[in-house]
């Protein structure tokens, strides 16, 4: 019975979009209708991005400056994922009107990589978030993202239609000590793992919020990403203050007693970026590939955006451990493996 049904949805689906295909302009269906009739997707679509907005921030080289939002209250409350993008000294938001605002971050969650931005204005079109799940395996749902930057102003967002593939929870681990999500989340089969495309909206076929696309999870071993949503109920259990952080993984008793190899510029103090001067032979940085003028912008999942930040992200590794550090080299951003050895006595 179940295969039945999922196979019945399935040609409701393709039923869809062959009349998607077959109509003009989303689904118009009289010649003698206004211009401005888009059929039942194109509503749906319209709807929803009243709803949404473009988020833009730091950037480095390859690394993306930029991402989508959700409205999630008429007070200006915007949830986005996170990302470099919110690390820089503004964090600029375009609603879909094409006007700019600039944000604040009112919080963040590490483990389901959510945050909450909040621009000084009213937003009476918002999404209504359900503590219960909105939509069921099979159902037909629509993904709205700012993919690539498709927009920069009131330009509307890329759509992608799919259905929802199954609800799960997962631990997405990046190394030993550092999570990069877990939770429960929903698999869509509509392709959304694409830059820019984390903290859009994916909705049913009646405009309701199934959940937010998440950052992307991709493995280098098996060269895959997940397709996914962070489902409604978490979203509205972080903005209630319900969403807490689980314990990363216990870090070991040595901690604070690691070594890398390295060696900063300190001419300018602890404020200044962290850029390598040297790095010591035979050490796990020159092992790892790290050469002098390297900008270190991260360490772990700590951003180091100073020398300060950077000895403060040391002092939390331990031995043995792998990690990955961000840093960028002329115009490329390379992010590389390394296993801190230990201080010698």
């Amino acid at each position: 019975m179940a295969c039945w049904k999922l196979k019945f949805r399935w040609q409701i689906l393709a039923a869809i979009l062959v009349s998607l295909v077959a109509l003009p302009a989303f689904g118009q269906t009289d010649p003698a209708d206004k211009p401005t009739s888009q059929g039942v997707f194109g509503e749906l679509c319209q709807s929803a991005q009243a709803k949404m907005v473009k988020v833009f921030g730091a950037g480095a080289g390859r690394v993306d400056g930029f991402a989508t939002g959700i409205i999630v209250s008429d007070d200006g409350k915007i949830l986005t994922t996170q990302g470099v993008f919110l690390d820089g000294r503004e964090v600029r938001v375009v609603t879909s009107d094409g006007v700019s605002h600039s944000a604040t971050i009112l919080k963040r969650n590490r483990v389901s990589q959510l945050s909450l931005l909040r621009i000084e204005r009213g937003t009476p079109d918002y999404f209504q978030l359900s503590s219960e799940p909105v939509g069921q395996q099979g159902d037909f749902v629509v993904a709205l993202t700012n993919a690539f930057k498709v927009a920069d102003h009131e330009e509307p967002l890329s759509a992608t239609a799919g259905i929802i593939s199954l609800r799960s929870t997962i631990e997405a681990w990046i190394n030993k000590r550092d999570l990069a999500f877990g939770g429960e989340l929903v698999l869509i089969d509509a392709i959304t793992s694409n830059p820019g495309a984390a903290g859009g909206a994916v909705v049913t076929a009646d405009g309701k919020l199934v959940g937010m696309v998440g950052r992307i999870i991709s493995s280098s071993d098996t060269n895959t990403r997940l397709n996914y949503a962070v489902p409604s109920s978490t979203l509205l259990k972080f903005i209630n203050g319900e969403l807490k952080e689980k314990e990363q993984k216990k870090v070991a008793q040595s901690a604070g007693n690691a070594e890398l190899g390295i060696v900063l510029f300190k001419l300018g103090g602890r404020s200044d970026p962290a850029y390598v001067d040297r790095v010591r032979r035979g050490s796990p940085a020159k092992l790892a590939g790290l050469k002098p003028d390297d900008m270190i912008v991260s360490l772990g999942e700590t951003k180091t955006a100073t020398v300060k930040a950077y000895q403060d992200a040391l002092e939390s590794l331990s031995p043995g451990e792998e990690i990955f550090v961000i840093v960028k080299r002329g115009r490329e951003v390379l992010r590389i493996a390394i296993t801190p050895g230990e201080k010698a006595e």
